[in-house]
């Protein structure tokens, strides 16, 4: 609508209509803090919920922003340009120009009708004699002056209003007494012209050579005219009033548009705050369920009723979907279930065996595993499902390709792995899985044989000592008896006394080291069982260090330990004796060395160990390998039986036992091992 509309002509209605305008714009602002409170509300209670609410909110509102703000932007621009024209050049033009003629016209009525009543005075002028009014004379000056001018009447009157003479208007009918600020201004001798009424003008003026006179010229219009006259000062007066408004009608029609926009967003948002609740109230749902059922609550359906049919048919099929899930799930849970209990009976089964058993799949990873197979190797080897077995053990790379290729069924062999510095020795059997002529698998059995393989060679040591020791054993007496008589029977005789001593002493000394010889090989193959009790282990290796301490004031001894005891189970007296065995050894080594030092350690970290050190010449590596070995012995007068006992007696205990060269400086290190078992 133009800017010339009712609300243009009348600024009022155009305030009352912003004002509704306002007014309409805080009741939607009202409701939709309201509804920001029942979001904060809502988030409280639900976080996902609102976030999603306030998503479609915002998107709403984003999608109503843009219309409305170009609707405003093109409204303003449209009124501004049709207000300008209203206003323009051409229509100012117009409008004054009209107003120009229209105040000529009036002023050209206006100065002749002065005109006239200047003429008027002077007749009446001429008319008078010594200044004094005579009616007649002035009478006849004037009807003959008023025939000939579009006067219409003339009145005399003097100053309380009382009229002297009327010409053409014999009841006084026009005539108009002035105020007393008109009859001021007459005093100043002027001509003062009003609007008698719509179709005449009147003109006052004092007649000065007369006291107190005054007079009225009256002058009829020509009504069309002046119609047209007083219609287009009124159009102007209007116009002028409208152009200097119009900054204001503006700002105005900019605010209502504004604030119609705004009512527009608002509209908007709350549709969106309606939609968005439509929207995001089942997709919230879905959500919350969706929860639910990862945690395993298939109870958790969405309601199908009260929503948009598009949802609706959502719902359904997430509701159908969910059904469908729950039954899959239940036969995986059974078939699961019924797996676990295979699974837990074959480990049951593998638990309970000593030797360490994989399965492998035909590409060599692993599929299963039980617990031994870890044990066996000291995490010194892990062992991973779905690790290739082959990388856990690449020196048998090459045995178990010959034996995929091969149409061997079952593949068993030796082989020595050496674990924490202990060799230990394994019997490794394969099984091929066929099905269909093809491979699906092997299974492979690894058995520790080294306590085995030991207990063989001590048995057949033992069986050994038992033979040696009888046969032995058997002429040692008669020889000694043998010795003893022919001592009685040549003491007497040529030979001296000293000589047959001391061959008789002779005899009996050699047969007393084979005697010792055979104790010896009788001590070995008889090895008492252990009489296992928890003890002091610090204090047992202090009192076998004590028994050297005090005797040998010529070698340097250490002995260093913990602050607190450690405690273990062993039998004392097998332990006193392997302790003393070591230190004894230690000592004799440095004996022939300048500056003989041993030293005795005992710490309790993860595990229990001891360290008996000297710097003696050390020992060969080639004799390492060899040293526990029965009847190797680096010494003249040894039986090679000591080591080997100890290393009996400690591997009894569930220790190890090492002899090593010293990495900094010279001489042999004794350590032993155990595993902590207080």
């Amino acid at each position: 609508m133009l800017p010339n509309n009712d609300l243009v002509k009348d600024p009022r209605r155009l305030q009352y209509f912003l004002l509704a305008d306002i007014i309409f714009v805080i009741l939607l602002i009202s409701i939709i803090i309201r509804q920001i409170v029942l979001i904060f509300v809502r988030r409280r209670k639900s976080y996902d919920e609102s976030r999603l609410y306030i998503k479609f909110v915002n998107l709403f509102a984003a999608m109503a922003l843009g219309p409305a703000i170009g609707l405003v932007i093109i409204t303003s621009l449209f009124f501004n340009l049709e207000l300008r024209t209203w206003y323009g050049d051409a229509v100012r033009d117009a409008v004054v120009n009209s107003n120009i003629v229209a105040k000529n016209y009036e002023n050209e009525i206006q100065a002749e009708l002065i005109s006239d009543t200047q003429l008027i005075t002077r007749e009446i002028l001429q008319s008078s004699q010594n200044n004094e009014v005579n009616i007649n004379n002035i009478r006849r000056a004037l009807s003959e002056f008023i025939n000939l001018r579009t006067i219409s009447s003339i009145y005399i009157f003097n100053n309380e209003g009382n009229v002297y003479l009327s010409l053409k208007d014999v009841e006084n009918k026009n005539f108009s007494n002035p105020s007393d600020d008109i009859y001021n201004i007459l005093d100043e001798n002027r001509v003062y012209i009003f609007q008698l009424n719509q179709n005449s003008i009147a003109a006052f003026k004092k007649i000065n050579f007369l006291n107190n006179v005054y007079m009225q010229v009256n002058r009829e219009l020509n009504t069309n005219i002046w119609d047209h006259i007083s219609a287009t000062k009124e159009a102007f007066r209007i116009y002028t009033t409208k152009e200097e408004e119009s900054s204001g009608v503006q700002v105005t029609y900019s605010m209502i548009f504004v604030l119609f926009s705004i009512c527009f967003i608002l509209i908007a948002i709350l549709i969106g705050f309606n939609l968005a609740s439509n929207l995001s109230k089942p997709i919230t749902n879905l959500i919350h369920s969706a929860n639910k059922i990862s945690d395993g609550n298939f109870d958790a359906k969405v309601s199908e009723s009260d929503q948009f049919e598009e949802i609706k048919i959502l719902l359904t099929s997430y509701n159908s979907m969910i059904t469908e899930i729950e039954t899959k799930q239940n036969q995986l849970i059974a078939k699961s279930n019924e797996d676990e209990e295979k699974r837990i009976f074959i480990e049951a089964i593998l638990s309970l065996l000593t030797i360490g058993v994989l399965s492998l799949d035909k590409d060599f990873k692993i599929i299963l595993h039980n617990k031994t197979v870890e044990n066996l190797f000291k995490k010194t080897r892990k062992f991973s499902i779905n690790d290739n077995f082959l990388n856990i053990f690449p020196e048998w790379e090459k045995i178990f390709n010959n034996f995929k290729l091969s149409n061997k069924l079952l593949l068993n062999f030796q082989y020595d792995f050496n674990i924490f510095d202990d060799q230990r020795n394994f019997n490794i059997r394969v099984i091929k899985e066929i099905s269909d002529n093809v491979i699906e698998g092997y299974v492979v059995a690894l058995d520790d044989t080294t306590s085995l393989i030991l207990a063989e060679k001590h048995a057949a040591w033992s069986d050994i000592a038992r033979k040696i020791a009888h046969e032995v054993k058997n002429p040692l007496t008669p020889i000694k008896l043998s010795a003893e008589r022919i001592e009685k029977k040549f003491i007497d005789e040529k030979y001296s006394k000293d000589e047959i001593t001391l061959l008789t002493k002779t005899i009996s000394r050699q047969v007393d080291d084979i005697g010792k010889l055979v104790d010896e090989f009788s001590s070995f193959a008889r090895m008492p069982e252990a009489e296992i009790k928890l003890d002091n282990l610090s204090q047992c290796l202090e009192d076998s260090f004590q028994l050297y301490f005090n005797s040998r004031k010529d070698i340097k001894l250490n002995f260093i330990k913990t602050d607190k005891d450690i405690y273990f189970h062993f039998d004392k007296l097998q332990i006193s004796r392997c302790f003393n065995n070591l230190i004894k050894n230690a000592i004799e080594a440095v004996e022939k060395i300048p500056n003989p030092a041993v030293e005795v350690k005992i710490q309790n970290d993860n595990n229990i160990k001891i360290e008996i050190k000297d710097n003696g010449v050390g020992i060969d590596d080639k004799m390492v390998s060899k040293i526990f070995e029965p009847y190797f012995t680096t010494k003249a007068k040894g039986t090679g039986l000591g080591l080997s006992i100890v290393k009996r007696i400690i591997e009894d205990h569930g220790g190890k036992i090492k002899i090593e060269k010293n990495k900094n400086m010279a001489g042999t290190t004794s350590l032993i091992i155990f595993e902590n078992n207080a």
